[in-house]
C-alpha cells in the first residue's frame, strides 16, 4: 500500500531531460510508449482542429450588377446632406469677423442667428439631410443648440461696450 502523497504505486521511468539544444534544433520530444518531459510538447497529446465546413449559400444566386433598376436612388443628392452644417459654420464665421471690425453685438447675435438656425434645421429636417448636426438624439442637439444661441444673445445684449 502507497501512501496517500508518496510515489505511485508503478512508477514509470523517469527521463533525464536532454541536453540544452543549440539554436535551430527542434523541441525535445519524449521517446515512444513514455510520458513526455515536463513541458515539453508531445505528439500524442497533439489535437487536430475541427474541421470546418461552410454553411451552403442562399437558393437564389445575388442579383447582377450591371441593372441598377432594383436600386433605389436616394431622393436627394448626397452634398444636400452638408449643407445646414455648411450654413452654420459659414453664418459662424461671419459673425466672427463682424466682431473682429469692432462691432460686438451684430457679431454674436449673427453667430446666435446661425447656430438657431442650425437648431432648427436639427428639429425639422430628417437626419439623413442634417448631416454633422446630428450628434446626439434630436430633441437634445436641438435643446443645446437653442441655449447656446440664447446664451450668445443675452452676452451680446449684457456686455458693454459699443453699441455696434
Amino acid at each position: 500500500m502507497s501512501e496517500p502523497y508518496g510515489p505511485p504505486d508503478s512508477p514509470a521511468p523517469i527521463h533525464e531531460p536532454p541536453p540544452a539544444a543549440s539554436p535551430g534544433d527542434e523541441a525535445p520530444v519524449a521517446p515512444p510508449g513514455s510520458r513526455p518531459l515536463y513541458g515539453a510538447f508531445s505528439e500524442a497529446h497533439a489535437v487536430d482542429p475541427p474541421e470546418v465546413h461552410p454553411q451552403p449559400g442562399p437558393a437564389t444566386p445575388p442579383p447582377s450588377h450591371s441593372t441598377d433598376a432594383g436600386r433605389a436612388r436616394p431622393a436627394v443628392p448626397r452634398w444636400f446632406g452638408r449643407l445646414p452644417y455648411g450654413l452654420v459654420l459659414c453664418g459662424v464665421a461671419a459673425g466672427l469677423a463682424v466682431v473682429a471690425t469692432n462691432h460686438f453685438r451684430r457679431g454674436s447675435m449673427l453667430i446666435a442667428a446661425s447656430v438657431f438656425i442650425g437648431a432648427l434645421a436639427r428639429l425639422l429636417l430628417p437626419e439623413s439631410q442634417v448631416g454633422m448636426l446630428a450628434v446626439r438624439r434630436r430633441w437634445l442637439d436641438v435643446f443645446l443648440m437653442t441655449a447656446a444661441a440664447v446664451g450668445i444673445t443675452l452676452v451680446a445684449f449684457v456686455a458693454k461696450g459699443t453699441s455696434g
